[in-house]
């Protein structure tokens, strides 16, 4: 989980880059020494020379850089000044130049080296630091941020911009971020807003004229997080990541994304565009556990291309995805969490055709939902990599399942609909009864609606033969039992102290 302490650090650099009401004085002195004890804390190095001026503090030949040994990944910030001017009213504005260029060099091992140079230029970036040495604020605006790709080396040559480009922009940024020393421990919390952003990518390869173009937009874009450091946090050592106190949570969203996309082959041209109304992604990470919320709505996919068929249009009303895990080891069971949601899903009567050139299905959206819910005890600290290593070598399990809730499960599709709900408990001290599994106790619940209509379709479309189709309807008839309505289903499957399986009552095992 490295790339979580990059990405939560990197968020920080908006402290430099983009940076309440004054409780009191601040020196530009202060303001700087507080900045740079902030991306120290986040595990860059910081060097500058610090020159007094009449109204604040001239700091030039800034550069802060961040390593990740294990990857062999140096990220690095070049500035050439930053002016910082007590304002008079308790309050220091910060000047940063209107370009920055930011260096990457990564050598992983057996992989390519790349050596590449963004450049962070920035149009009326306004930043006004208040509030007091141990609680700093900064509110910073600007009119556009944009991130290009200036420069780019693979393997030692040179890629040009004619084989390569990349910019991303932000139009109408605002912000603010706010730093708490809390005994030993620094809190950060940020809110930043753009009201639009765009980006355009675009690769060719000069060996096989491949090309490859990508751009798209978005609105009403906001980033929110929240960190808390602890005094000798090292994100380069995955195990700070879950102990002595760290922690970050956040939400990312926008509306009305767009992206539009391209690759030309030998074979033709392939075309695509996505469409999503929103985005919401949400995210929490401590000691203990780690949490992901991701939500959407309102998408549209369509690909065109010389490899397919016919043009691929489908689109759905509504997807999640949703985890919660335990990341350290335990004694006692801990809470997980799993959902997968794809709702209202549709696509082109073109693609329809190709299975029911007759329509004999009904082609109403379709709907999958699982949601669940659960207790497990880690035996492990997932950030371990000893431990993790272990685990690999010996393939043992890492950690102990203890209860298991289905909440929902929903499959509508065709016109047949299956349902589902049911909770286990797991006991791990017998491996025996279910070969190896610790062997649970409970019951699922389950509903089919619309099963047989659906067969008789499908036999009629010729899809499945009379023999198969006996096959099935036999099978529903050994688990389930008539339920309240026309073409109805319901089982009730349970486990027992004993391990006996017993469907509707009847012991099947």
């Amino acid at each position: 989980m490295r790339r979580t302490a990059r990405l939560t650090s990197c968020s920080a650099l908006a402290l430099w880059l983009a940076a309440g009401p004054a409780l009191a004085d601040l020196t530009a002195q202060q303001v700087w020494d507080g900045l740079e004890s902030a991306m120290q804390g986040f595990g860059y190095s910081v060097n500058a020379t610090e020159t007094p001026s009449g109204d604040g503090l001239d700091v030039t030949d800034v550069v802060l850089q961040f390593t990740a040994p294990e990857e062999n990944t140096t990220f690095a910030v070049s500035m050439s000044e930053i002016a910082l001017v007590e304002n008079g009213d308790g309050s220091v504005s910060m000047t940063f130049p209107a370009a920055i260029p930011i260096t990457i060099n990564a050598a992983p091992e057996d992989e390519e080296s790349v050596d590449m140079t963004l450049d962070y230029a920035n149009d009326g970036l306004e930043v006004v630091v208040s509030g007091s040495p141990g609680n700093m604020t900064y509110i910073y605006s600007a009119n556009q941020l944009a991130v290009t790709l200036a420069e780019l080396v693979v393997n030692g040559d040179p890629v040009g911009r004619d084989e390569a480009r990349f910019e991303f922009v932000l139009d109408d940024v605002s912000g603010t971020t706010t730093t708490i020393a809390v005994q030993d421990d620094t809190q950060i919390t940020q809110n930043v807003q753009a009201a639009t952003a765009s980006y355009d990518v675009a690769f060719n390869d000069p060996e096989s004229d491949d090309v490859a173009l990508i751009s798209g937009s978005m609105a009403a874009l906001y980033v929110s997080s929240a960190t808390n450091l602890p005094e000798g946090f090292d994100p380069n050592d995955p195990e700070s990541l879950a102990s002595g106190g760290f922690s970050a949570s956040g939400a990312l969203g926008y509306e009305d994304g767009a992206m539009q996309f391209s690759a030309v082959e030998s074979t033709g041209t392939t075309t695509g565009e996505t469409e999503t109304g929103s985005v919401k992604l949400e995210f929490a990470m401590d000691g203990s556990a780690l949490r992901y919320d991701v939500q959407a709505t309102d998408q549209s996919f369509a690909l065109a291309g010389p490899e397919l068929p016919v043009p691929v249009n489908v689109s759905l009303s509504e997807s999640a995805f949703n985890i919660t895990a335990p990341i350290a080891k335990a004694e006692e069971p801990q809470d997980m969490a799993f959902g997968l949601t794809f709702r209202g899903f549709e696509m082109s009567d073109l693609l329809w055709n190709m299975v029911d050139p007759g329509a004999a299905l009904p082609r109403d959206p379709a709907t999958i939902v699982l949601d669940l819910t659960g207790q497990v005890t880690p035996s492990i600290n997932l950030f371990d990599p000893t431990e993790m290593a272990r685990v690999d070598a010996t393939g043992q399990a890492p950690g102990e399942l203890n209860a298991l809730t289905l909440n929902d499960l929903t499959i509508e599709a065709a016109g047949a609909k299956l349902g589902g709900t049911g909770s286990f408990t797991f006991d791990n001290t017998d491996l025996e009864t279910f070969d190896g599994l610790p062997r649970p106790i409970g019951s699922v619940n389950l509903t089919l609606d619309g099963a047989n209509a659906l067969i008789d379709k499908l036999i009629a479309m010729g899809l499945l033969t009379d023999e198969d189709a006996m096959g099935a309807r036999m099978m529903m008839s050994m688990f389930a039992v008539p339920g309240e309505g026309e073409d109805s289903l319901k089982s009730s499957l349970t486990i027992n102290e004993q391990g006996h399986v017993l469907a509707n009552g009847m012991r099947i095992q």
